[in-house]
């Protein structure tokens, strides 16, 4: 176990490097034109799709802003999208208050906030060398980082609650699930398919997807968890 956490001291070194690379995707701010109870209206951007997220921040004057909600796209027409407002609770502490200030109009949207880093989930390591080599722009995490933590918590099945979880408490929004062939960029709060290419996933799959962590066993104090007895069909359920 020791040397796991000192495995894992490194990769969190190596994440910490480069923070500010470009994205595939662009992020986007833009002010609140309307809003109508946790739905709100803003300008809308061809490349940012329905189930991508982001916050909405309040400024308090030039030099005091807050983060007062999450928001996720649920539409789009040719000149303006919808957003849902979903409460922002990522850097809540218990020893401090969480401030009750809802978005108002005015306040500022960023959109596709956190998509430069992204974990992958592939079914072996060819598909996952395919995917760095490709998308340079985006800093991978690496899939051990997630699978350490399966590890610890005897949990070889990860639900959508686990993969939320890693997204909150290593801070980035997009995750990777190659299937089939295919490559799903997904964001993590909406759990909904933002971008969708082709990728060679051919190969001997790993399970529950490639790490190199082996024997993540269930454990004895552990409910619902199983094993993945099928790889494509397992995350394909996830993300549809």
């Amino acid at each position: 176990m020791k040397k796991l956490f000192q495995y894992l001291s490194i990769l969190l070194i190596f994440m910490s490097l480069n923070l500010n690379a470009n994205s595939l995707f662009k992020e986007h701010k833009t002010k609140i034109i309307s809003i109508d109870n946790n739905i709100a209206t803003i300008k809308n951007f061809s490349d940012v799709k329905i189930g991508s997220s982001g916050v909405v921040i309040h400024n308090f004057d030039k030099k005091h802003s807050t983060i007062v909600a999450k928001a996720i796209v649920i539409d789009k027409n040719s000149d303006t999208a919808t957003i849902r407002f979903v409460p922002f609770r990522d850097l809540k502490q218990d020893v401090l208050p969480v401030p009750k200030i809802l978005p108002q109009i005015g306040d500022t949207a960023i959109l596709n906030y956190l998509y430069n880093y992204a974990l992958p989930i592939t079914p072996n390591y060819q598909t996952y060398k395919i995917i760095n080599k490709k998308h340079k722009n985006i800093k991978w995490l690496h899939p051990d980082l997630f699978a350490a933590k399966l590890f610890i918590d005897g949990n070889p099945a990860p639900t959508k609650k686990d993969f939320k979880k890693m997204c909150k408490d290593y801070n980035f929004s997009l995750l990777y699930f190659a299937i089939n062939d295919k490559g799903n960029f997904v964001d993590c709060n909406s759990f909904k398919i933002i971008k969708q290419e082709q990728i060679n996933t051919s190969g001997k799959i790993q399970f529950p997807f490639f790490t190199r962590i082996k024997d993540i066993k269930e454990s004895w104090f552990s409910f619902g968890n199983s094993k993945i007895t099928n790889y494509n069909d397992y995350y394909q359920s996830l993300i549809r």
